[in-house]
């Protein structure tokens, strides 16, 4: 789950695999190091699981909670 502690304080709740690529964001992993790390762990391709990672990555931008930062790492 996510809280949007601005404005009126909305929840957002993610997958398993979009939790688990959220938490190595905040180690500092880029976007593809998450999502690859993310199909490792669930056995998963590779590819598919960075193409629907871009897709989280962008509606959360899209909700301001996430935005890219230092030479394409996120930053929350």
């Amino acid at each position: 789950m996510l809280l949007d502690v601005r404005g009126r304080g909305r929840w957002y709740a993610l997958t398993g695999s979009g939790a688990l690529w959220w938490r190595h964001l905040a180690e500092g992993a880029t976007a593809d190091e998450a999502a690859d790390a993310v199909a490792a762990h669930f056995g998963c391709d590779p590819e598919r699981v960075r193409a629907d990672m871009r897709n989280l990555a962008r509606q959360l931008q899209d909700r301001h909670l996430l935005r890219v930062h230092n030479g394409g790492r996120w930053h929350r």
